[in-house]
């Protein structure tokens, strides 16, 4: 009776555990979404008149093809509104998303340190390769970090298809 009480605790204690670290992460989510929100936000105030401003470039440009970039264009907007115009367009939607995995990248390897995963489930396995390879290059240095050619990186069921881009480069590194 009493080792029928303790496996239910254990289930029970396993599935709030399993509830705050899904919270945990989704929280860390919230706030890379948040920090980069604020960071883009401050650097790209949106330009007014950017149509009229983009069609004064394009026409000084047109007018005097041979002449330089600051005799032509910087009289036609100036300085201050092209960097303006580039810091915009840097904001958009695929820059966001990769700042947001940049900040959540940061953060998850912490918390997946401090947790020992175990699982016999198959339908899982995937996961759990990920979760042992994620774990044996935790501490590999560099902001760009490739898996060896002889590791089996799982991605088909672990990778969600918003990550892909991020995750596999153009030629097929992971």
């Amino acid at each position: 009776m009493l080792a029928a009480l303790a496996w239910c605790r254990t289930a029970e204690v396993t599935d709030a555990l399993v509830d705050l670290l899904i919270g945990l992460v989704a929280k860390i989510n919230t706030k890379a979404e948040r920090k980069v929100e604020q960071a883009m936000y401050a650097e790209a105030k949106r330009v007014h008149g950017k149509t009229a401003k983009l069609y004064s470039i394009a026409e000084a440009a047109l007018a005097r093809p041979d002449d330089s970039v600051r005799r032509v264009v910087y009289p036609a907007v100036g300085e201050g509104t092209l960097r303006a115009l580039v810091a915009e367009a840097k904001a958009d939607a695929k820059t966001y998303k990769a700042r947001v995995r940049t900040v959540y990248r940061r953060m998850l390897p912490k918390l997946l340190a401090a947790i020992e995963f175990k699982c016999n489930n198959t339908a899982y396995r995937p996961v759990m390769d990920a979760l042992e390879l994620l774990a044996r290059y935790a501490d590999v240095p560099g902001r760009v970090r490739h898996f060896a050619g002889a590791d089996q990186v799982p991605v088909a069921g672990v990778v969600p298809e918003g990550w892909l881009e991020a995750v596999v480069d153009g030629d097929g590194e992971i």
